[in-house]
């Protein structure tokens, strides 16, 4: 493994679509949904664990949820915990990270990755990540993962690829967030538009030029404090500061669709974003009526396609299709797994009727 060669795992997400498992003092990444034993965030450690030396893996989490990451990654040293004062989008978090890496290493090469995804084959994926590394330290440029798609999906974004690869990587013509479904078939049926894992991997040096010329205030606040500030709790008081005048932007708004110089790798591995009750469903083991229980003991009669999560307890279903079943210590869901709209409707409901105490 280069020791040029770092992570940033971006944990510091809400994950409101997964509630009333995903809180906000347990968001999504920290859950184990697949009843493994080991949360998204977990999964992903260990992930790149086995890509780039672990003293060169940090988590970038909003400070409200350092407590949680030293729980679940006990061996991660603190001074490897990037503590977010304010949720203020990837591109203020990203710029963040980059400065305090180039501290450590002006070499850095970072892969820049969600704590919430799942990826398939893992041996493909570090035989990619590898590569991509390899690629941006020897070249000016923004990497972006690209996988081919299976079907129209309107919850990702959308990279159309050029004609020309050069050793792998193709530059991007454009960019399209979360289309309509019309027109996800359409890119779908193109063969030229790929979904957008949310992956970045750069030369350190290359994403903060980019981030001067794109976000000019907020980098020059953050190279000032970098440069002047050696004492790390002297830097992150002044951080503390003015975090919450960056704006509140995603890294692929701010950069990725205004830069020339991004590329895609297209990803030989499986992968998805864990964003919805049905993406559990999808990826998980399933009994012989595409029934599926990642906690609790169920009983099912005449039902098929449910997913169900009902910790310490005994659950009786009879005659669902389809339902999402959600027990909690307080909170007690039944509905149509693959309705996202009336998830938010539900949960918006009864922060509006019930107050915040079962957010």
């Amino acid at each position: 493994m280069s020791q040029n060669n770092y992570c940033v795992i971006m944990a510091g997400g809400i994950g409101s679509r997964f509630w009333p498992q995903s809180r906000v003092a347990c968001p999504k990444q920290f859950v184990d949904f697949f009843g493994m034993g080991k949360s998204l965030l977990r999964q992903t450690y260990e992930r790149f664990s086995r890509i780039v030396p672990v003293q060169n893996i940090i988590v970038s989490t909003h400070s409200d949820y350092s407590e949680l990451v030293r729980q679940q990654l006990p061996e991660l040293p603190c001074e490897q915990i990037l503590h977010e004062p304010a949720h203020r989008g990837t591109a203020p978090s990203m710029a963040f990270a980059a400065y305090h890496i180039r501290t450590l290493n002006p070499n850095a090469n970072i892969v820049m990755a969600p704590a919430d995804q799942l990826i398939l084959d893992e041996a493909s994926f570090a035989n990619d990540m590898q590569r991509a590394l390899n690629y941006a330290s020897l070249n000016d440029v923004l990497v972006t993962v690209g996988i081919k798609p299976t079907h129209p999906e309107t919850r990702y974004g959308y990279i159309q690829a050029g004609d020309d690869a050069v050793d792998g990587f193709t530059k991007i013509k454009t960019f399209t967030e979360k289309p309509e479904y019309d027109f996800a078939q359409l890119f779908v049926n193109s063969g030229e538009f790929f979904w957008n894992t949310g992956l970045f991997i750069w030369n350190v040096n290359t994403i903060i030029d980019t981030m001067m010329k794109m976000l000019p205030d907020m980098s020059q606040r953050l190279s000032t404090i970098f440069s002047q500030e050696p004492d790390r709790d002297k830097r992150r008081s002044a951080l503390y500061e003015c975090y919450e005048s960056f704006p509140n932007i995603s890294v692929d708004y701010a950069v990725i669709e205004r830069a020339s110089n991004v590329y895609m790798q297209l990803g030989t591995f499986g992968w998805a974003d864990m964003g919805r009750w049905d993406d559990i469903y999808r990826y998980s083991s399933k009994d012989a009526d595409g029934n599926v229980v990642t906690s609790g003991r169920v009983e099912f009669y005449n039902c098929k396609n449910n997913l169900v999560s009902a910790d310490n307890k005994l659950v009786i279903l009879q005659d669902l299709d389809g339902y999402l079943v959600n027990d909690t210590e307080d909170v007690l869901v039944i509905c149509k797994k693959d309705e996202d709209d009336d998830f938010k409707k539900f949960r918006n409901s009864v922060l509006l009727k019930h107050g915040e105490g079962y957010m």
